[in-house]
């Protein structure tokens, strides 16, 4: 009997693939070897979309429109699912902008004011303008790497953000904390008990598993930057920890019914909301809960360095916890501290 043929083009093929929640799907690859790209959920919209960019037609060598094609084919499937679709779509608006172009002229010094022109027309959405100059700054890095030597000179480095987020006075108060735990269920709560004592974003915290907790301290691997962080369990966090139901779920937040949420956090997000609302909690988010873990951190005395073991953050670049924090309540814990440092010793 004549075995069926494929729906799929020739080099395609499927491998099984566990999750975090012990679920088994279907991965689909195109090629093999060192070449072998990933396609994603068989049959998923991210799936065709990969399967479409591997098979396009390789453009002329030299231009923007290559680069931009041989970014797709080697770095874009080392990146999360998340970040390869939000790529995606910038790296579609540099091919429309520059795609053309040769390389030589992106490199030159003149394509600096047409860069600033395409980002400057993004600027009523300030944020999206910014991401789009660091995907393209990333692709012009990776062209002028040591392994591609195609970039003369990156022409996107240098440029102001036009966004600029300051949010080091949206802390979570213990008012807060107080009115979210009064009325939210027991899943939302663990939430928040766990952001508000790890420091973690609600992606990571989402697809944390019990075998990250260890005796003393919680670890994990950031998707975002691909850092390996470790936090200190606390006593409230350990509380809430031994009172946390360990059923058929392997991660550590779960729904009402005892299911792992879906981690890219569309029903989280929106029972969250409700909950906020119902709380009567206003002018903080989820994310909040990071500065406010580093804000108490190191208003208990802890280093810039020791918050940034715990959050991720570059020690090379400590300043950047800077818009995480409420100064105004470091500054007030840290001075009380020293009062009665001083009272201690004058007695």
């Amino acid at each position: 009997m004549a075995k069926p043929s494929s729906p799929y083009p020739k080099g395609v093929w499927f491998a099984s693939k566990s999750l975090s929640d012990g679920r088994r799907v279907k991965y689909g690859y195109f090629g093999r070897g060192p070449g072998t790209q990933g396609l994603g959920l068989a049959g998923s919209p991210e799936f065709f979309a990969r399967l479409a960019e591997v098979l396009r037609r390789e453009p002329v060598d030299g231009t923007v429109n290559h680069l931009l094609w041989a970014y797709r084919q080697k770095v874009l499937p080392g990146l999360s699912e998340r970040t390869q679709a939000d790529y995606r779509k910038r790296l579609d608006m540099i091919a429309k902008q520059f795609g053309p172009l040769s390389l030589r002229a992106m490199s030159s010094d003149a394509i600096g004011p047409h860069i600033a022109a395409w980002r400057d027309g993004m600027a009523s959405t300030p944020r999206q303008a910014d991401y789009a100059m660091q995907v393209l700054s990333a692709v012009l890095s990776w062209g002028a790497s040591g392994s591609q030597r195609k970039v003369a000179k990156n022409q996107a480095l240098g440029f102001e953000r036009l966004y600029h987020a300051d949010r080091r006075e949206k802390v979570w108060t213990q008012d807060h904390v107080d009115a979210f735990l009064k009325v939210a269920p027991e899943p939302l709560r663990r939430a928040l008990i766990l952001a508000a004592e790890t420091g973690q974003r609600q992606g990571d915290l989402l697809r944390l598993t019990w075998s990250g907790v260890k005796a003393q301290h919680i670890e994990l691997r950031q998707r975002k930057t691909s850092v390996d962080v470790a936090v200190a369990i606390s006593p409230a966090l350990r509380l809430c920890l031994d009172a946390a139901p360990r059923g058929a779920a392997v991660t550590l937040l779960t729904t009402g019914q005892g299911l792992p949420w879906d981690p890219k956090g569309n029903g989280f997000r929106s029972a969250w909301q409700d909950a906020c609302k119902a709380a009567g909690v206003k002018g903080v988010t989820f994310h909040d809960l990071r500065g406010t873990f580093a804000t108490r951190r190191l208003a208990d005395g802890w280093t810039p360095q020791d918050v940034a073991y715990c959050t991720g953050h570059s020690l090379r670049d400590l300043g950047s916890l800077d818009k995480y924090i409420d100064r105004k309540s470091v500054a007030a814990a840290r001075a009380i501290d020293m009062a009665q440092r001083t009272d201690r010793g004058a007695k």
